[in-house]
């Protein structure tokens, strides 16, 4: 790594005014020897000569300078034309459908208020599909070769014409399809919006009535609440008497039973052979007891099943009126919400009218743009199949031709690739010493051996990892990116970069040589009106080491002269 002072000289071209920003700017300055043969001789034998020398106005600049190579980037240029895209197979089309979504369900019981659902499954209707085929073209002839310098819109391919014209007719029966599809939305536009009105008079109609069925609805669900309550109450009443009848009977059975105990006992204890007259008295009574205990148990027996039956009953009543709320309270729900939409649909019938005309507008402007598209389409493989050729998009070098007579072409296939003249870079490494000054975005200027007297400007765009050599020494790999105009640039040519550390832009500065320092203050020499040499005092400031800014004292064109001691010998 060596540091330099920059000296760049007044060799800056009028077309290259955009590199302005240079490391020393000196263009222009006018250094020429008057050849003064006077003044007086020095002791020793030494004549004192001047040199004019004119106060100029550029940049002043110091740096880090390192030797570095060109390295140009690539563009490789690829077939953005997607013909598998540009020729489509439509397999529906949704004119036709749609049209019918607009009558459909007219006369159901949701009348009116279904005026949304119709509307919007407009777009249900549109069942357009697109399928597609995998196209090529096929390359006929290469007319360009490796190192060969081409421009935008040269051509590059020729293609057979047989592939291009199988597209291009695809293209154009495309282009009369949709052509066709737009006439037929055109014709189904008047029934539509008949559709449209019918709906909106529908809206009205139910809207009027809304509230009569509502309450219909209504007192329907509150009627069948109502018999359920009075049945669930016959037969709980039903149940309760038979109860109270079986209770009774109960107690009618532990009666009986008793009795039946005693005339037993009775029977079994009187005398037969000396009371017969009271034996038979006593079995008769027993005889009607048993009779009278077993025909209530019967009965007993008959009471629990009517009681165990009339609890069904009960409980299957209790359900059915749960079941006959439970409806009243979803049809409350199901009569409002039909309310509120029939209601809907009348407050906005009008609204929904503009609505349903103004998609009948947007589905022809749908088919408009489909039209549209496919006229696009045709244009676009017209523009991208030049004459039957495949064109250059960018300027500069070939530096590969990937495809041959017979390869075919589709989307993204590479067609060439070009040196990048937007990625033109010079890399070197940087010791870690001198990257306090460099950065990414940071300026540098470049002198190339090849054009000595031009003067390039870059910008650090890449700053790579520290490493390490062999001594120790810790380097940093800095890529600078050249700017503005590089057009005469090639790969691995070699030159000069120069980081700027220090710069003073637009100053007025002198030749150092042309200053004399004494007491801490500057002096020049010029002439006078005269003829005379004078000093005259000026305040300077940042020297790049060969020129120093003058801040007073000076102003842009003047001459001062440089003093130099010949020794006469």
């Amino acid at each position: 790594m060596k540091h330099k002072i920059i000296k760049l000289w007044s060799l800056l071209q009028a077309d290259r005014k955009k590199r302005t920003i240079c490391t020393a700017v000196l263009s222009g300055i006018l250094i020429f020897t008057l050849a003064v043969g006077m003044l007086a001789k020095a002791g020793g034998g030494e004549t004192v000569t001047y040199r004019e020398t004119g106060v100029e106005k550029g940049n002043l600049t110091v740096g880090i300078t390192q030797d570095g190579s060109v390295n140009i980037g690539t563009t490789t240029q690829t077939f953005d034309l997607d013909l598998s895209e540009l020729v489509r197979t439509e397999t529906g089309q949704g004119s036709g459908n749609s049209m019918g979504g607009m009558s459909g369900g007219q006369g159901g019981s949701m009348g009116g208020m279904d005026m949304f659902s119709q509307i919007f499954g407009l777009a249900a209707g549109e069942n357009n599909q697109s399928s597609s085929s995998q196209s090529t073209v096929e390359v006929s002839e290469v007319l360009v070769s490796v190192g060969q310098q081409v421009q935008k819109g040269d051509v590059l391919y020729l293609l057979t014409e047989e592939s291009v014209l199988e597209i291009r007719e695809r293209l154009e029966s495309d282009v009369d399809k949709a052509y066709a599809d737009l006439e037929a939305v055109y014709a189904e536009q008047k029934q539509a919006r008949l559709s449209a009105e019918y709906n909106h008079d529908t809206s009205v109609a139910y809207g009027s009535f809304a509230q009569t069925e509502y309450n219909a609805a209504i007192k329907e669900l509150e009627n069948t609440v109502t018999n359920k309550e009075d049945s669930l109450k016959v037969a709980k009443e039903e149940l309760q008497l038979y109860k109270e009848r079986l209770a009774q009977t109960k107690e009618e059975y532990i009666a009986a039973a008793d009795m039946l105990a005693r005339c037993q006992w009775s029977v079994a204890n009187v005398d037969k052979g000396n009371d017969i007259y009271l034996y038979v008295e006593y079995e008769s009574m027993r005889t009607k007891a048993e009779s009278t205990e077993s025909s209530l148990a019967s009965e007993i027996e008959q009471l629990e099943k009517s009681i165990e039956q009339s609890e069904s009953q009960v409980a299957m009543q209790e359900q059915e009126l749960a079941e006959a709320e439970r409806a009243l309270a979803l049809g409350k729900l199901t009569a409002g919400q039909n309310y509120d939409l029939r209601m809907l649909a009348y407050r906005t019938a009008e609204e929904t009218y503009d609505i349903a005309v103004s998609y009948l507008e947007g589905n022809a402007a749908e088919q408009e743009e489909a039209y549209a598209d496919a006229q696009e389409r045709y244009e676009e493989f017209e523009t991208n199949i030049t004459d039957n050729a495949i064109c250059a998009q960018y300027d500069g070098v070939i530096t590969d031709i990937p495809l041959g007579v017979g390869d075919t072409v589709s989307k993204d296939t590479e067609v060439v690739t070009l040196y990048d003249l937007d990625e033109v870079t010079i890399t070197v490494s940087i010791g870690e010493d001198d990257m306090t000054d460099i950065y990414e975005g940071s300026q540098a200027n470049v002198v190339f051996t090849a054009y000595p007297n031009e003067i390039f400007t870059a910008l650090v765009t890449e700053i790579g990892d520290a490493s390490t050599d062999s001594s120790g020494n810790v380097t940093y790999s800095v890529t600078a990116t050249l700017q503005g105009d590089v057009n005469g640039l090639y790969q691995d040519m070699t030159g000069e970069i120069t980081f700027v550390t220090k710069e003073s832009q637009e100053v007025l500065y002198v030749s150092n040589r042309a200053i004399t320092r004494s007491n801490g203050k500057s002096w020049v020499k010029v002439r006078s009106s005269n003829g005379h040499i004078e000093t005259k005092e000026v305040t300077t400031g940042f020297s790049d080491g060969v020129n120093v800014e003058i801040i007073e004292g000076l102003s842009e064109g003047d001459i001062v002269l440089i003093e130099s001691k010949v020794n006469n010998g």
